[in-house]
């Protein structure tokens, strides 16, 4: 046999068995304690997420929303990319929903604070179709002071933990049906 087709066999063959072999892609860490309930980069991203309301400007706010990265080996489900697609289209939707239902006081509003909702509880691997868990609340709140010197309040549905940050998973309640 040739050395060259020899090598070429057994580069194949361990390429293959590398394949059928190799350890499935590792979940990232799960969070082992709760984050802080305030933070300078909670703060943060809150306010990126107003800015993009009050200009109709999704993308100043992809920083609150669960990245991808982690959400795809997280949930148990078929699809999960295009899960996460589906959500992310339905945050960008609610912030332009926002904004028209808030445009003229939105105008020369500005950031006030932002604080979670419910107390944070933990969801156990299994629920939710995840296959870690991870802490949730419900209904933060978004405080900004109206062009009218009003101060205001625009609710965050649901907000879960990951690798010690808060993110957004649901702006608005979700519209079933």
């Amino acid at each position: 046999m040739n050395p060259n087709a020899c090598f070429r066999t057994l580069a194949v063959g361990f390429f293959a068995a590398n394949l059928l072999f190799a350890a499935p892609p590792a979940l990232p860490s799960s969070p082992a304690s709760k984050p802080a309930l305030q933070s300078e980069e909670l703060t943060t991203q809150a306010q990126h997420l107003f800015d993009a309301i009050r200009k109709d400007q999704a993308a100043l706010g992809a920083d609150f929303f669960f990245p991808k990265e982690p959400f795809i080996p997280l949930k148990d489900v078929a699809a999960p990319e295009k899960y996460w697609q589906q959500l992310y289209r339905t945050y960008q939707q609610d912030i332009h929903q926002l904004h028209q239902r808030n445009a003229k006081e939105l105008a020369e509003a500005e950031f006030v604070s932002f604080t979670l909702g419910s107390p944070p509880s933990w969801v156990k691997p299994g629920e939710e179709y995840n296959k870690l868990g991870y802490y949730r609340t419900f209904n933060g709140k978004l405080r900004y002071r109206a062009s009218s010197g009003k101060e205001r309040i625009i609710e965050v549905k649901t907000i879960i933990s990951w690798e010690n940050k808060w993110y957004v998973t649901h702006l608005l309640p979700i519209q079933h049906g």
